[in-house]
């Protein structure tokens, strides 16, 4: 029943915000969850025009090619090490869609992505901020993104900032009642750095 729930409100999140962070404790099934909204996208948005792209760190492979394969949505998926995001950037690399091919991305310990001064947040954030050049019956041309951690905020709320970067524009937030992710996040960040001196 939990996770029937985190999936029916993380798909409709999808959908609202073009992307949320699934966090929760190890152990709770992010997994089979994010497997679960990425095949309700898949048969929602139709099989033919959904392109999925599973970004992961090396020691969990196995696990999310083997839950896509359990759930029958391996063929409409690429699987990336985090570390190789340059080779969905690389228009002669054949073994990847093209970058702007992708209709949703799933990036696995998200928080790897916290420091947007990193070339692997840069490449990552700009295969998220393409485009799609091709809708399917979930349109918009903007790709889903859905981030998957335990741990959202490691040392400042910027982590979570910067992790929002990766499908809100910091200026054009779609997020409720939040239009300007900066000047959201700046007073928070300010009064952090204020307790950590106390």
């Amino acid at each position: 029943e939990y996770q029937i729930d985190a999936v029916n409100e993380g798909f409709q999140k999808l959908l609202r915000y073009d992307g949320f962070i699934l966090a929760d404790v190890v152990g709770l099934g992010k997994t089979v969850i994010a497997t679960m909204i990425t095949k309700r996208f898949i048969m929602e948005n139709g099989i033919d025009h959904s392109k999925i792209l599973v970004v992961y760190p090396p020691a969990v492979e196995e696990n999310w090619k083997s839950t896509f394969h359990d759930f029958g949505i391996d063929k409409y998926t690429k699987f990336i090490s985090n570390g190789s995001l340059d080779k969905v950037l690389d228009p002669d690399n054949f073994n990847y869609w093209n970058a702007d091919e992708y209709d949703m991305v799933l990036v696995d310990e998200a928080h790897n992505f916290r420091n947007h001064s990193t070339g692997a947040f840069q490449r990552l954030q700009e295969i998220c901020k393409m485009p799609r050049i091709e809708t399917g019956y979930i349109g918009g041309y903007k790709k889903k993104v859905m981030l998957i951690t335990a741990t959202p905020m490691n040392n400042t709320p910027m982590d979570i900032y910067h992790e929002l970067l990766l499908f809100q524009d910091p200026r054009r937030c779609t997020i409720d009642g939040v239009t300007n992710l900066t000047s959201f996040f700046s007073p928070l960040d300010s009064e952090f750095k204020k307790l950590r001196r106390d």
